[in-house]
């Protein structure tokens, strides 16, 4: 296999197991699980913007990924995504970010 190709299956082990690590049954304060929230999808979406830049992800694998991890959820306050979303658009302006 090819070394891109192992590349880019390790990075997406990576987060599939970020994912699958969520609490699940986890009771929270409200500022508690923005702060979560917040934390995990700038974190997540950071991490993929730099795979992308170091050329472990094409674009539209990054772009696919980030699609997934910024789009509306009922379980994520909307607080938390908007200013994930504006601190990526800050700090990433190379990324493929969802508008």
């Amino acid at each position: 296999m090819p070394q891109r190709r192992r590349c880019q299956h390790f990075a997406m082990a990576v987060l599939t197991a970020g994912l699958a690590s969520l609490p699940l049954g986890a009771q929270a304060e409200d500022w508690d699980k923005q702060s979560y929230w917040f934390g995990f999808l700038l974190g997540s979406s950071t991490t993929v913007c730099e795979l992308l830049e170091a050329g472990l992800l094409t674009r539209n694998d990054a772009r696919d990924w980030l699609n997934t991890l910024l789009k509306s959820d009922p379980d994520v306050p909307a607080v938390a995504l908007r200013t994930a979303r504006a601190a990526l658009l800050e700090n990433e302006p190379k990324c493929p970010l969802p508008r």
